[in-house]
């Protein structure tokens, strides 16, 4: 393989996908000794993606990890112009015969991300403030990947009610201001989820079938709304840094338009995906959750090596072709990689009046030679303000007959035919 074993496994697996097909990933995997990256990577990739959504505050703001010391008290989230406020007000609820007001506590964990993700997905895609659950708990829970559902005291089924329960209770409090010409800037005070939620956590097992979301949050999520993909959400489930990870990446990455990326610094990661655990540590979790999250989001092109995070453009979960440009330079072939020459190969010029001259597409930078000059114009012109260079990767990682020789009209047609594609992928991209 012509991959990089410092690389991700995801990135690592992409490579080997686009080298020499599924047989190469397992052997990727055999020397990696990683199953279950492989295993995520493959179901995702085989499957057809299944579009789901979370708001982008939620992306960029991330729920507790674990409990909290006091979970009764709000938690804020704030760096620079986001800031997230969950407040866990109390419920009235029947203790020994007698109504009581009594507070349910944050949610925390992994349990509530899936849910929060199930639920505004559902809202989303039905254009609906009437979320739907199922006609029971365990079907439920089925729906949103756990095949095993347990009713003990640690089941399953009674953690994921007592989270749902904390989650829906909760008011919030959502502050982001737009200070980059891609964002829009948006406050909302004392959202509820959901107004009509009295709870689930009953003795009889009884189910709220139907949640109505309130309307001051769903207004705002068809606005803000962020494109994941389910059956990679299904993989993630049991992780709630892998989720927060993903979801965070997801929201981040198709907005960056600069081709040097963007940086960050670890501690405004942290932040972001809600951990308070010390610099060291944090660091090494996430890395080794990267390893996960590359397997179901090849595509996220995402230095963490160094004593900066950067961020690089990169498609949409939902974008099945391995075109991240990590992935192209990583895997480029021997041709790509050769000095360029702005002087066509002898091999595929034709003697005059002939047959048409043949070639091959571009390799290497749009930005140099004689040749490559007509490909850049069209790629000005047709695809601003997005890369050329960064098309162009895109164009050689996902275009089916890129190994076919054509002419240098043919070529030019169909390079525009993609950039006008792209560049209306990625504007659409960013308004969601």
């Amino acid at each position: 393989m012509n991959g990089d074993s410092t690389k991700p496994i995801g990135h690592q697996y992409a490579l080997a996908m686009l080298d020499g097909g599924e047989e190469q990933v397992r052997s990727v995997a055999r020397a990696a000794g990683t199953q279950i990256t492989m295993d995520a990577f493959l179901r995702v990739r085989d499957e057809e993606p299944v579009p789901a959504f979370l708001h982008s505050a939620l992306c960029a703001m991330s729920l507790p990890t674990k409990r909290p010391k006091d979970e009764t008290q709000p938690i804020l989230r704030e760096d620079g112009k986001y800031a997230l406020a969950i407040n866990p007000r109390p419920v009235l609820q029947n203790v020994d015969g007698k109504p009581v007001l009594k507070s349910l506590g944050v949610p925390y964990g992994a349990y509530p991300r899936v849910a929060l993700i199930y639920l505004l997905s559902q809202a989303v895609t039905k254009r609906s403030r009437d979320v739907y659950l199922g006609r029971n708990f365990t079907e439920w829970m089925r729906r949103l990947g756990y095949q095993t559902v347990s009713y003990g005291p640690r089941g399953t089924a009674n953690r994921m009610r007592e989270q749902v329960d904390r989650l829906l209770a909760c008011e919030w409090q959502i502050r982001w201001d737009g200070t980059e010409a891609e964002d829009n800037a948006f406050a909302v005070r004392d959202v509820k989820i959901s107004n009509e939620y009295a709870g689930s956590l009953e003795k009889n097992g009884a189910f709220a079938r139907e949640i109505r979301m309130s309307e001051g949050f769903y207004a705002h999520l068809i606005d803000h709304a962020v494109p994941l993909n389910e059956v990679a959400i299904r993989e993630l489930k049991g992780t709630p840094t892998a989720l927060d990870l993903y979801t965070y990446l997801a929201y981040r990455l198709p907005r960056i338009a600069s081709d040097k990326g963007q940086t960050i610094s670890w501690d405004q990661l942290a932040r972001h995906l809600g951990n308070d655990a010390d610099s060291k540590r944090f660091r090494q979790t996430v890395r080794e959750t990267m390893q996960l999250v590359s397997a179901v989001y090849p595509n996220a092109n995402v230095d963490l090596s160094g004593r900066k995070v950067v961020l690089h453009p990169s498609p949409a979960p939902l974008e099945r072709k391995l075109v991240g440009a990590h992935l192209r330079l990583l895997g480029a072939s021997a041709a790509e990689k050769a000095p360029r020459s702005s002087v066509p190969d002898t091999a595929t010029v034709a003697a005059p009046d002939t047959k048409p001259v043949l070639l091959a597409f571009p390799s290497g930078s749009l930005s140099f030679g004689e040749r490559e000059g007509a490909f850049r114009r069209v790629g000005l012109e047709k695809g601003h303000p997005w890369s050329v260079d960064q098309m162009a990767d895109a164009f050689r990682a996902g275009f089916p007959g890129i190994a076919k020789r054509r002419t240098e009209t043919e070529w030019l047609r169909v390079w525009e035919s993609f950039v006008i594609s792209y560049a209306k992928r990625r504007s659409n991209s960013d308004e969601e």
